[in-house]
């Protein structure tokens, strides 16, 4: 034995002692790295209660990690025709009650993730769980799922309790038209779907009775029926989506009266739905952002959006409000089809939209029956012929359409008068930023008109009356504290014919070069306050002869104009006065 030694913090120790430790040290972390595996899923799963784990699982107990079951583990491999069984194993194996957190047992809390590496997985059987876990992928790009059965293929139901679940990166084909790839029922909290691809079958995504879920960054295409099927999807939002090429893009209804900040849709595109690409129905609360629509209605008859309820108290549509969306015709809108239909709705909210007709839409918001409330604010029409149909005059409406220029959008205002310099005679007000009041009692308009101040009284299809009752401030009011101003329009006439006055005209200008012409003041027009401005614009020395049947112009009827001469006349409900007068060309 050598004599040789070494010297340890004052030790002198046995070079073969000294060795002999290394070794020891050298082989004992050799054997962490070789079994550190079963090491670590010895001290993560003791104190697993696995008497709670799914009978299922119960023989793959050793396999059961923390974190992640891969769906390899339990059978699964990328040569099965049907790996069903496998995956069903896993979520059950992941699925783990924890009577630490609720001693009742009441909710189920998952402990674990399912995991489906890359690849292409086949399935023919549905799966199910009624309680929460998390399936993840590789990405949409990477696994992929191929489901040939006939009913729903992820199923996370339970009509009782509400549980989480999670579902991400996954690419799902659906092979069968009856097919639906993803079922919630009574799914809650942090739950939702995150980058999922989902294509064909019947429905996409069917939401029953969800609260506060989230669905973020997901495709749905080519399905038979819906997209999306929420019943009762509550406080529930769909963020940067995409919905094609289905029957139906999206449908939601019957949610419940107790949601407090409804459905939302932020930033996603729905687009090539055959018939509507959004049907909201009986519900409380519904709001979208920034949300394009294109190429929807595909089929005759059918709105690109249907909002609708059926008036029973239960749910009915509360406030559905749209805030800055793009629609457009595109190429597969079915031709003079309308962009948005709204009926039996509270409120009604549509603004900063932008609606564009690629020479499909012909309506761009429909207001049916029974709307009650209904607010438009600047919005923008590209090539639309009707911009608002009304159906109903009970309905209130609050306009504040900007006047706005650029190529392609012509008149960019919309209301109820009649007024219109196209031959098809479109129906709107011309650039009112806010009209308020009742279609059947009337309303006015306060706005611009060609970048001018303008006011504007409307009432069952006139433009002449706005009566106003001045009793705040420290002015005094009219008697009976009624003021009425009559042409608020101050319409203008320009003629080379005698003319008979009307309750849409102020100002009259009558060129009198071909001969004698006359200005007739009609009894209709004698109205306390009625003002008129009429004007001789001829240089051929003929008269305009202004006269009133029933009265005087301050004593004289008829009343002469040479070449040139104005005059501004009042009506004091007895006869005609001059307030001004124009004697000749300026």
């Amino acid at each position: 034995m050598s004599t040789n030694s070494f010297d340890l913090f004052g030790l002198k120790l046995p070079s073969w002692l000294v060795k002999t430790l290394l070794i020891g040290l050298l082989l004992c972390i050799g054997a962490f790295f070789l079994f550190k595996e079963q090491i670590l899923h010895y001290y993560a799963t003791k104190d697993l209660p696995l008497e709670k784990i799914n009978q299922s699982s119960s023989a793959f107990a050793d396999l059961i990690k923390p974190t992640v079951f891969n769906i390899e583990d339990f059978g699964g491999s990328r040569d099965s025709a049907d790996n069903s069984e496998a995956l069903q194993k896993a979520i059950n194996a992941a699925i783990v009650t924890n009577v630490d957190l609720r001693p009742d047992d009441k909710w189920d809390i998952y402990s674990g993730r399912v995991y489906i590496p890359s690849g292409q997985w086949n399935f023919k059987k549905g799966i199910s769980s009624k309680v929460g876990v998390e399936i993840f992928g590789d990405g949409v790009g990477k696994t992929y799922l191929k489901y040939d059965g006939e009913g729903v293929f992820l199923d996370f139901s339970d009509p009782k309790e509400k549980f989480d679940l999670k579902i991400k990166d996954l690419f799902i084909e659906q092979t069968h038209g009856e097919a639906t790839a993803i079922s919630f029922n009574q799914v809650n909290r942090n739950s939702g779907i995150w980058n999922v691809i989902v294509e064909g079958g019947r429905i996409g995504v069917h939401l029953l009775n969800c609260y506060t879920t989230t669905f973020d960054s997901f495709f749905i295409y080519d399905t038979k029926g819906y997209g999306i099927l929420g019943e009762n999807a509550t406080n529930t939002d769909f963020k940067t989506f995409k919905i094609e090429n289905c029957t139906v893009g999206a449908k939601f209804t019957r949610s419940e009266t107790n949601s407090s900040t409804g459905l939302k849709f932020i930033g996603g595109v729905i687009q090539g739905s055959r018939d509507e690409g959004l049907i909201l129905s009986d519900l409380t609360n519904f709001t979208s952002f920034s949300t394009f629509f294109e190429g929807n209605g595909r089929n005759p008859g059918k709105p690109q959006i249907y909002i609708t309820s059926d008036l029973d108290g239960i749910y009915d549509n509360d406030v559905i409000a749209f805030y800055a969306p793009f629609i457009t015709g595109g190429y597969s809108s079915s031709e003079n089809s309308t962009a948005v239909w709204v009926e039996n709705t509270t409120h009604f909210v549509f603004n900063e939209c932008f609606v564009r007709a690629n020479d499909r839409i012909g309506t761009a918001i429909r207001l049916g029956k029974q709307v009650i409330n209904a607010e438009i604010q600047n919005g923008r029409y590209s090539g639309i012929e009707d911009p608002l149909v009304v159906e109903e005059n009970q309905t209130n409406l609050i306009y504040d359409p900007h006047l706005r220029s650029g190529r392609g959008y012509g008149r960019q205002f919309m209301g109820l008068g009649a007024e219109s310099a196209k031959t098809h005679n479109r129906h709107y007000f011309e650039s009112y930023q806010t009209v308020v009041g009742h279609s059947e009692k009337g309303k006015v308009g306060i706005g611009t008109f060609n970048g001018k101040p303008s006011i504007q009284a409307f009432g069952k299809g006139s433009s002449y009356e706005l009566t106003t009752n001045p009793k705040i401030g420290d002015h005094n009011s009219a008697p009976a504290g009624i003021t009425k101003m009559a042409g608020v329009k101050h319409g203008t006439v320009v003629t080379g014919s005698s003319f008979t006055t009307h309750k849409k005209v102020r100002n009259i200008l009558v060129n009198t070069a071909e001969g004698k012409r006359t200005v007739t003041l009609r009894k209709e027009d004698e109205q306390l306050r009625r003002e008129l401005v009429i004007k001789n614009v001829g240089s051929q020395s003929h008269d305009l002869v202004v006269k009133s049947s029933t009265t005087t112009i301050e004593g004289q009827n008829p009343y002469v104009l040479k070449d040139g001469e104005a005059i501004t006349i009042v009506f004091d409900g007895t006869q005609w006065y001059i307030i001004s007068k124009l004697t000749g060309p300026l």
